[in-house]
This record gives C-alpha cells, sequence and structure tokens, in this order.
C-alpha cells in the first residue's frame, strides 16, 4: 500500500487540521490519512489507483498548499 508525507504550512490550528482530515478521508482510495499539527504534516496511505499528485491537488483546492515530502 502506498504511503505519502506532504508538508503543510498552513496547517496551523486544530481547525485547519480538521479540514485537512476531511478532505482525505473523502477522497476515493484512501484507505487512511493522520494530521500532524505540530509537525505540520499528513500522512496518507492510499492505493496505487490515487497518485500523490493527486491527494495535492485535492488539498489545493481545498486551499491547502503542500509538498510530497515522502512516497
Amino acid at each position: 500500500m502506498p504511503e505519502s508525507i506532504f508538508e503543510i504550512a498552513q496547517l496551523l490550528t486544530p481547525d485547519d487540521a480538521e479540514a485537512v482530515m476531511f478532505e482525505l478521508q473523502d477522497l476515493p482510495c484512501v484507505n487512511q490519512a493522520d494530521v500532524d499539527i505540530v509537525k505540520r504534516q499528513a500522512w496518507v496511505s492510499h492505493t496505487s489507483m490515487i497518485s500523490s499528485e493527486d491527494i495535492a491537488a485535492a488539498l489545493e483546492d481545498a486551499g491547502y498548499t503542500s509538498k510530497l515530502l515522502e512516497k
């Protein structure tokens, strides 16, 4: 199962973390996600049916610019 870690600079408040988590969990082919507000990162476990780039694009559409740290 692919895993991706994203850095999200705008991840500043619990409301931001909740919004990012909602966006991630709403995506098809995402199995599990976790948001770390202290590190300003999101970890995503997903199938190969969705790419890290697609996840980043969905976050961008929601107003959160992300940078892929790891695949």
